[in-house]
């Protein structure tokens, strides 16, 4: 499996130095496809300084990523990540990696990975 679906629980902005542009969206996420997996992803405006990658810990379920997304949309995520709907938001994730992952979600690997984002699609319901 190389391909990572989450559902974003929480967002918030975030000023930080390192970026070149310096404001980031934090979003912490629930996957989907595997058993009690966490993400906490950076989506930054495309001009940033930032590698668009994932970090998959082997001890934790919990992964890091960074997702770049061109300007308009990175301005408007705010106001569409604010709108309340019963259904959350979700992003779906491709990666270069293939993961081993059992028919119950289990993740299996033996150390830590860190792999490029191929691809990103976000699906934000409008209703």
């Amino acid at each position: 499996m190389n391909k990572l679906e989450m559902l974003i629980q929480s967002a918030d902005t975030r000023y930080d130095s390192f970026l070149s542009d310096g404001f980031y969206y934090n979003l912490s996420c629930s996957l989907l496809n595997i058993y009690k997996g966490r993400c906490n992803l950076i989506v930054a405006n495309e001009d940033t300084n930032i590698k668009e990658e994932i970090l998959i810990k082997h001890d934790r379920a919990i992964m890091e990523g960074n997702i770049k997304v061109n300007y308009a949309f990175f301005k408007s995520l705010p106001w569409q990540l604010g709108n309340k709907t019963d259904k959350p938001a979700k992003i779906v994730i491709t990666i270069n990696e293939k993961l081993h992952v059992s028919q119950e979600g289990v993740l299996f690997i033996d150390k830590e990975i860190r792999t490029n984002i191929n691809n990103f699609q976000f699906f934000i319901p409008l209703i």
